[in-house]
């Protein structure tokens, strides 16, 4: 084979290697992680190790678990072989402090930014990058999110590998690509690629980062005699995909793809014969607590993240 065909074949071998690339691209938006039991971390955990992927995000929300925010990160942390990217939601739009004077909700995120800045003080060498996220699905003015931005910026010690981003349910307002803010010592810095997060079945849109959060995508495949259909979750956003198709289409896209689960968010888990069904609990998400039967990440679920990632 000659220089130019042994050329022309390895850069197709390039185009075509869709799995190794987008692995590099893919995540999990587990925002019940901190009330999840040890098991279902582990499992979490193991997926990710399984599947062989070179580097990968996970997102959640600590103050589900005000008591003990961090829980569980440590048993991602602690994969082998992998880079990390971790990303936190400082708040959610449901919560009642979220929805008060907005000098209560700047107080809120300032108390909770000072609470995740030790946490990345302990934890910062062993990520590639951390991803501030001020609210889930913020209904924000732009002016309102760069405020909460610069409040957040104000209680931490370093912007070292440090990023920002917005997320919101469907809309397109791209955040600036440059932030510069206040540090906690005064020091001005400037934090870099703030990206746009968008929840739709698609990877549509101007958003860089697209999950499903609310939306389900169901695993049609039969697995330790288990599957489910389109009709699986109740109460969710009406609108489904099955996994293998989004998979695909996550493996095609320059974009992040996170995977949200009910499972992984501690939706009630009930089974028709062999079929699976999802139940959103009557109590905030904040008050229910993962165990190891149901809804935890089990078997099932481990799987699913595991076909995903690779």
């Amino acid at each position: 084979m000659n220089i130019i065909a042994w050329c022309t074949c390895a850069l197709v071998g390039l185009l075509l290697c869709g799995n190794v690339q987008a692995a590099e691209r893919k995540g999990i938006a587990a925002v019940g992680l901190s009330r999840l039991s040890g098991a279902s971390a582990g499992n979490l955990a193991a997926a990710v190790k399984d599947s062989g992927c070179r580097q990968f995000e996970f997102t959640f929300m600590p103050f589900f678990n005000p008591g003990n925010p961090f829980n569980n990160v440590d048993t991602l942390l602690a994969i082998p072989n992998v880079g990390k990217i971790e990303t936190i939601c400082l708040s959610w739009r449901d919560e009642e402090a979220m929805n008060d004077d907005w000098e209560i909700v700047l107080a809120t995120l300032g108390k909770r930014a000072g609470e995740v800045n030790r946490h990345l003080n302990g934890i910062r060498h062993k990520v590639e990058k951390i991803v501030l996220v001020p609210m889930l699905e913020d209904q924000w003015t732009q002016a309102r999110w760069l405020e909460a931005v610069h409040i957040i910026a104000g209680q931490l010690d370093s912007g070292d590998r440090i990023f920002f981003r917005r997320s919101v349910n469907s809309g397109s307002d791209m955040p600036p690509t440059t932030i510069v803010a206040r540090l906690k010592n005064g020091t001005s810095h400037t934090f870099t690629s703030t990206r746009l997060e968008a929840h739709r079945l698609d990877h549509g849109g101007n958003a860089q980062v697209i999950s499903n959060d609310g939306r389900l995508v169901f695993q049609d495949a039969r697995m330790f005699g288990r599957y489910e259909t389109k009709a699986a979750l109740d109460d969710g956003a009406g609108e489904s995909r099955s996994l293998a198709d989004w998979t695909a289409e996550a493996n095609a896209t320059a974009k992040v793809s996170l995977l949200w689960r009910p499972g992984y968010n501690l939706f009630t888990r009930a089974y028709a014969d062999s079929r699976i069904t999802y139940q959103k609990p009557d109590e905030p998400l904040e008050k229910r607590a993962d165990s190891d039967s149901d809804p935890a990440v089990n078997a099932f679920e481990r799987e699913v993240l595991k076909s995903f990632l690779q």
